[in-house]
């Protein structure tokens, strides 16, 4: 099994782990707080999973059907996950809109408060481990998922507290209205992980920062050719694929200009490993004096 897999099968035991036990505290608790709480928690379960269907399809070869390959599987899995984030606002607000006409105060509050706190402390662990491993920056799938558990962490953080000022000052109330921010706040949260993914979806380029470095790289490696411009890179997944036009002398021979052409993509691949470069040569004549001059 490959290590975004084996994380994506992590993140699935741990969502399983923290909705048992914030379910647990919904049940002994019976508050509508807790109980948005832990429906946000089995979207965490649900999105594992999508995670795992999309790296094994993204993993999966270029084919005759798929000559660019899968990756965009990972950009579906997360737009998902943002459905589900946002049908899960949606469900804590029908929820809460029916305690608002009844509210009360947890019937068993340190037990259910206690469970609930600890299930963010696994949420919080899990969401370190994944930011440390680097896996996150890496596959969007388990971008999306680790966003979502520290959202949910922060979540966990602002029911235990709203509950506590609850009982300490018996304001019933609090409780539906504590789920109604919780709603509001993970439907901004999907809202924000569809529109990301909807970008990456639609080619959405790379960062300034990563642009400016790639025409650095091909300044710097181009030495023999005259400019480089129509430069465009787009990103799928965890797939980057880069093109441009090499303006070389009209003179250079096909063998001189593939040299350039391999010395530039070996520079870009040492840093980019796995980026897919198309590099259309062109003579002198179809300059445009723009983009990326080669001194």
């Amino acid at each position: 099994m490959t290590s975004p897999l084996r994380f994506a099968f992590g993140s699935l035991v741990v969502g399983l782990i923290v909705f048992g036990i914030k379910g647990a505290a919904w049940y002994v608790s019976g508050t509508a707080a807790l109980y948005s709480d832990a429906l946000e928690s089995l979207v965490n379960v649900f999105a594992a999973l999508m995670v795992i269907v999309a790296l094994r399809t993204a993993a999966k070869p270029a084919d005759v059907e798929h000559p660019y390959g899968h990756a965009k599987a990972e950009l579906l899995s997360a737009m998902a996950e943002g459905g589900l984030i946002v049908l899960a606002a949606v469900l804590i607000l029908e929820q809460s809109a029916q305690t608002i006409g009844d509210p009360h105060l947890p019937a068993s509050p340190v037990l259910g408060l206690a469970l609930n706190a600890s299930s963010g402390i696994v949420n919080v662990i899990w969401a370190v481990v994944l930011t440390r491993s680097g896996a996150a920056r890496k596959f969007p799938a388990l971008e999306a998922d680790r966003s979502h558990l520290v959202a949910d962490a922060i979540t966990t953080v602002g029911v235990v507290g709203g509950l506590i000022i609850a009982i300490l000052a018996d304001i019933p109330l609090l409780d539906p209205l504590i789920a109604v921010g919780i709603a509001i706040q993970i439907a901004v949260i999907g809202g924000r992980t569809i529109l990301n993914s909807l970008s990456l979806l639609l080619d959405r380029a790379p960062p300034p920062d990563i642009v400016a470095r790639i025409r650095s790289l091909v300044g710097t490696h181009a030495i023999g050719a005259i400019e480089a411009h129509d430069m465009r890179m787009r990103q799928a997944g965890r797939s980057s694929f880069l093109e441009f036009h090499l303006v070389v002398p009209g003179t250079m021979t096909v063998s001189e200009s593939h040299l350039i052409c391999d010395r530039i993509e070996a520079a870009l691949k040492e840093e980019m490993p796995g980026v897919i470069i198309t590099i259309h040569v062109e003579p002198d004549h179809k300059a445009k004096h723009q983009g990326v001059l080669v001194v």
